[in-house]
């Protein structure tokens, strides 16, 4: 089968949209980064959520390990680390499912307020 010439592109936002999924944009504004206490803290409150959730990676340093468009399963502290995302990386908060748009707004809060904790 092939894809209508109209079809967004997988992967895109209008994609995600057209699946059911919400996307949006955060920032790591920690200067230790996605280190592992807000990794904890960011799967503990994504697993409050029946969606499937996922952190793709987007903008990294030139050096980086990781390529741009790297997901990882935002329910599971461990791959969320291993990110090794620094202050300033930008990550897309995907998720799909029937909570998705609440899964995705407590993510994006989580981000805009340093995880709740003091900002470094």
């Amino acid at each position: 089968m092939t894809a209508d010439a109209g079809s967004p592109e997988a992967g895109t936002p209008e994609a995600d949209a057209a699946a059911g999924g919400v996307t949006r944009r955060v920032t790591v504004l920690n200067k230790a980064g996605l280190h592992a206490r807000p990794a904890m803290i960011v799967s503990m409150e994504a697993k409050k959520f029946a969606a499937e959730v996922e952190l793709v990676l987007q903008s990294v340093p030139s050096d980086h390990h990781l390529e741009p468009g790297t997901p990882v399963d935002a329910k599971n502290s461990i791959e969320l680390i291993s990110l090794g995302a620094p202050q300033g990386t930008e990550l897309d908060v995907v998720a799909r499912g029937e909570d998705a748009e609440a899964a995705v707004g407590a993510l994006v809060l989580l981000f805009e307020t340093h995880f709740g904790l003091e900002p470094e």
